[in-house]
């Protein structure tokens, strides 16, 4: 009896077929995850710079504050990020919202002033894998804080 002799010649082409979609949704995906590593770095990093601002000028506005802080934002869109000041006061122990004018040199203790600035930047994934497996609407607002202490 004779066997049948089987023709291999495209089945190499059908397995690369087969792998090279999941190798580009892989790919995507971790482009994906490292541009939100990108911005979780340049968030934490305008929030840094923003308290740096405040601690250094703390007569600032909080404008001129949140305009530091979006400074520090390049390769992100500096209009969608959210930044807002706040200073440690000591008589009711909570943060409270940076004045307008400034904190007044007669505020907190004369031993220094606990300045927190936070960041936030909506971040949203390009590919529908990462999308549902970090939130169910496909968008995430990346936020950082940093605190620092000014002595007068």
């Amino acid at each position: 009896m004779r066997q049948l002799k089987r023709d291999e010649c495209g089945v190499g082409t059908i397995e690369l077929a087969l792998i090279v979609p999941v190798l580009i949704l892989l790919t995507v995906c971790f482009l994906d995850l490292a541009r939100a590593l990108n911005a979780a770095i340049v968030v934490g990093g305008a929030s840094q710079e923003g308290a740096h601002y405040a601690v250094l000028n703390p007569a600032a506005a909080p404008s001129a504050i949140a305009s530091a802080a979006r400074a520090r934002v390049q390769p992100l869109s500096p209009g969608s990020v959210t930044v807002t000041a706040e200073y440690y006061n000591n008589a009711t122990a909570t943060f409270v919202p940076w004045p307008s004018a400034g904190i007044p040199a007669s505020s907190p203790t004369p031993t220094g002033i606990v300045v927190r600035v936070t960041a936030s930047y909506p971040w949203s994934a390009i590919s529908t894998l990462l999308d549902s497996f970090l939130s169910g609407t496909g968008s995430r607002t990346v936020t950082a804080n940093a605190v620092m202490e000014t002595r007068r």
